[in-house]
C-alpha cells in the first residue's frame, strides 16, 4: 500500500500527518532559512524547495521512499492555484493525490472528536489571513456548505473580512449553525472571538447567541490524517464521506464575445455543471473562441481557453446546446457541448489549442516567465535600496539595471504594487508585520518589504508591506 502523507504548512513550518494501522500519527520540522516563508503554496520556487525538503525527511526520519501527498490549503485557493501545486509536484516527480481545504481537514478532526450533526463553522485564523465555512455533518460524513471568508486579514474586524463574493456577509449573517469552531493560535483565537462578538452585537448577524470554542492548529493535520487514511482505503476510515469541489468562486464560459455564468461555487467535482444555450454564438472568423474564467472579487480570471474550427461546430449552430465544464482532481478543465435535443455531443480539454497561437496562452507564457526572474529583480532592488554610496559606479550600475528591468517589466504590461502611505489592500498585499505607529492611519501600509507585481490584472506575487495599526 503506497503511503499517503498529510502536509499542511503554519508558522513556516512544515506539519505531516500519515495512518498507523487504524491511528494517525503526526510530526513536523523547520525548514531551512531561505525557504522559511508565510507563501510558500504561492511560489513555485520556494514550494519546489520545500516538497524536496520533505522528500528528504520522509526518507531519512521515516524510511518512507514510496509516497504520495495530500496536501491542506487556505481556501481562497482556486484552481489556478492548485494546479500550480500539482504542476510543480509533477516537476519535482513527487506525486500530489489531493488537494484539501484548511477549514475541511479541520472540520474532519471535529467530526471524529464530537459526536453531533448539523450545520458548524469551521475558521482557520493564520497570521495575516483567515477562512470561515461552514459545514454539514451527518451519518454520512463531512459536505462543505459554503465558503464565507478567504484570504488575508488584519484582525482589525470581521466587517472589513476577506468575505469571498459580494454576497457572502449576507449570508454569514443568515447562518443556521450554532457553533463555530476556531483553530489557531490562542492570540489569534481570541482576535477573532473579539473581532466575531464585536461583529455579531453591531451587524444584521441573525444568530445572536453564535458560540464560538478555540481550538488547536495542530487539529488540522490531525484532520486530514483523516483524508489521509481514506485514500489508502484503510478500514476504519473508508465510511467517511467527502466531497471535493471544483472551486470555490463561480466559472464562466466565454464564447467569443458573450460570457455566460457556468458554474455557481462548491460545486461537486463529480459533477458536470453548465447551461443550456439556445443558440451557439457564431463570429465571422474561420474558428469559435472558448474561454473560461473565475470570479474573484468582482473580477473575471481568465484560467483557460480554446479554439474550434467552425466546421467542427457545424451541427450546434441551429439548435439549442448545453454547454458544460467538468474537472478531475488536478482541475484540468473539460469543455463539453451538447445537442439538447440528441446525444450528439463535443468533449475537449481547455486549453487545447488549434495551432493559431492562442493570445491567451502566449499571456499565461509571459506571466509564467516574469514570476521566474523575479529573484533576479528582487536582488537588484535590494541591492538599490540599500546600497551605502549611490555615487559609487559599481552602485550605479545596479539601480540603473534595476530600473531598466523594471521599465521593461512596465512597457510590457505589468504594474508594480507598492502602496506605502496608502490603506493596506489584503488582495494586493501581504502584512508581514504589524507596528504602532501615532502619524499614521489605522491599517495603513508604513513600509513596503517586497514589491508585488500585476500582470493583465492577474497578481502575479502580492507585495509584502509592514502595517501600522
Amino acid at each position: 500500500m503506497k503511503n499517503v502523507i498529510g502536509v499542511h504548512f503554519w508558522d513556516k513550518k512544515v506539519f505531516l500527518c500519515w495512518c498507523e494501522e487504524e491511528s494517525i500519527s503526526t510530526a513536523s520540522f523547520n525548514l531551512p532559512a531561505d525557504l522559511r516563508r508565510d507563501d510558500i503554496l504561492e511560489q513555485e520556487p520556494l514550494l519546489t524547495g520545500v516538497l524536496k525538503a520533505i522528500r528528504q525527511y520522509l526518507k531519512e526520519k521515516l524510511n518512507i521512499y514510496v509516497f504520495g501527498l495530500a496536501i491542506a490549503v487556505p481556501d481562497q485557493f482556486g484552481i489556478e492555484e492548485i494546479r500550480r501545486i500539482y504542476n510543480v509536484a509533477r516537476q519535482c516527480d513527487i506525486e500530489v493525490v489531493q488537494v484539501v481545504d484548511e477549514t475541511l481537514a479541520f472540520a474532519l478532526h471535529l467530526y471524529g472528536e464530537y459526536d453531533f450533526d448539523g450545520r458548524m463553522l469551521s475558521a482557520v485564523i493564520a497570521d495575516g489571513r483567515l477562512s470561515i465555512s461552514e459545514y454539514d455533518f451527518s451519518d454520512k460524513g463531512v459536505e462543505k456548505i459554503c465558503t464565507y471568508i478567504a484570504g488575508r486579514w488584519t484582525g482589525a474586524s470581521i466587517t472589513r473580512a476577506p468575505f469571498l463574493h459580494s454576497y457572502s456577509n449576507g449570508l454569514f449573517d443568515a447562518t443556521e449553525a450554532g457553533i463555530i469552531f476556531g483553530a489557531g493560535s490562542m492570540n489569534a483565537c481570541i482576535s477573532m472571538e473579539q473581532s466575531l462578538k464585536s461583529y455579531i452585537k453591531e451587524g444584521t448577524f441573525v444568530n445572536t447567541s453564535l458560540e464560538f470554542k478555540m481550538k488547536s492548529s495542530d487539529d488540522i493535520i490531525e484532520g486530514l490524517g483523516y483524508i489521509c487514511g481514506k485514500l489508502e482505503g484503510r478500514d476504519a476510515f473508508a465510511g467517511l464521506g467527502v466531497s471535493d469541489n471544483i472551486s470555490p468562486y463561480e466559472l464562466y464560459v466565454g464564447i467569443n464575445e458573450d460570457i455566460y455564468s457556468a458554474v455557481k461555487p462548491e460545486t461537486s467535482l463529480s459533477k458536470n455543471a453548465g447551461l443550456e444555450i439556445k443558440k451557439l454564438p457564431e463570429s465571422t472568423g474561420a474558428s469559435e473562441s472558448f474561454t473560461v474564467y473565475e470570479k474573484k472579487q468582482d473580477r473575471l480570471v481568465k484560467i483557460g481557453s480554446l479554439k474550434l474550427p467552425k466546421d467542427n461546430l457545424s451541427d450546434y449552430y441551429k439548435k439549442a446546446v448545453w454547454v458544460g465544464l467538468g474537472a478531475d482532481e488536478h482541475r484540468a478543465l473539460t469543455l463539453l457541448i451538447q445537442q439538447m435535443d440528441s446525444e450528439k455531443y463535443i468533449e475537449l480539454p481547455i486549453g487545447a489549442g488549434d495551432g493559431s497561437g492562442d493570445d491567451g496562452d502566449k499571456e499565461e507564457n509571459v506571466a509564467d516567465f516574469v514570476e521566474k526572474i523575479l529573484p533576479i529583480i528582487d536582488n537588484l532592488e535590494y541591492a538599490s535600496k540599500f546600497a551605502q554610496d549611490p555615487d559609487n559606479p559599481y552602485t550605479k550600475g545596479i539601480i540603473q539595471s534595476y530600473e531598466n528591468a523594471v521599465k521593461i517589466l512596465e512597457e510590457n504590461g505589468v504594474t508594480l504594487i507598492t502602496g506605502e502611505g496608502e490603506p493596506f489592500d489584503y488582495n494586493l498585499q501581504n502584512a508581514v508585520a504589524h507596528i504602532a505607529d501615532v502619524d499614521l492611519p489605522e491599517n495603513t501600509v508604513k513600509q513596503v518589504m517586497q514589491t508585488g507585481y500585476i500582470y493583465k490584472g492577474k497578481v502575479i506575487r502580492t507585495a509584502s508591506v509592514i502595517v501600522a495599526n
